[in-house]
């Protein structure tokens, strides 16, 4: 199995995580939850590192790890992909995000398109000669899905260390702890590298939230 790069980015919005999976002797990268809406730092790497964003992988819908799809969409023509429950919510998450975070109500925001709905792949993306496997992880939100490459495992809000966030009206701790008993179960836990939506790396035998 070809070796992966991840490079992470601070996204502007509550901190979040904005990673780039590359491999070498090729020119295309995948991103994973862009949050900055300019995206500055993030283009300077690509371009500087010769890398085009083909995908846009979304973990869920909200605008913390979306902001930036437009300007990458504009400049790279790059794809969104996201489970059919992300891309229905995407059009009132934009505007949710702003008005209870920032109490802006003249600002809103929607990712123009979603090119590749994870129900149709089943759950499956080939790219570089590598497969993306996601797994549908609601409880933080409906549309939540986390994505593992070998032995990385790209989680979202779903896994991290911090204490769950799941808001009573758009998300359920009841699905929510189903999702953390599935995904520890169904990685080994010794050798899994944990790319969580906020905050540091780390093996997910590390995991101190276990529902």
């Amino acid at each position: 199995m070809k070796m992966i790069r991840v490079e992470r980015f601070a996204n502007e919005l509550m901190s979040s995580n904005c990673f780039v999976i590359s491999v070498a002797n090729s020119n295309t990268c995948i991103v994973i939850d862009p949050g900055t809406e300019n995206c500055v730092e993030l283009m300077a790497y690509l371009d500087g590192n010769g890398l085009k964003p083909e995908y846009l992988v979304l973990t869920h819908e909200h605008t913390d790890h979306t902001w930036g799809c437009n300007t990458l969409i504009d400049r790279y023509d790059a794809k969104v992909v996201c489970s059919e429950a992300c891309k229905q919510a995407l059009p009132k998450e934009g505007r949710n995000y702003f008005l209870f975070y920032y109490d802006d109500l003249n600002y809103t925001y929607a990712v123009k398109r979603v090119d590749l709905v994870l129900e149709a792949l089943d759950y499956e993306l080939c790219w570089n000669g590598l497969t993306l496997r996601f797994l549908e992880t609601p409880g933080h939100s409906d549309g939540s899905v986390c994505l593992s490459i070998g032995n990385a495992l790209f989680t979202g809000d779903t896994i991290m260390q911090y204490k769950p966030y799941v808001h009573k009206k758009r998300g359920s701790l009841v699905k929510y702890k189903a999702s953390v008993k599935l995904i520890l179960s169904s990685f080994d836990r010794d050798v899994t590298m944990v790319y969580p939506g906020h905050g540091a790396s780390f093996i997910l035998n590390e995991y101190a939230n276990e529902c």
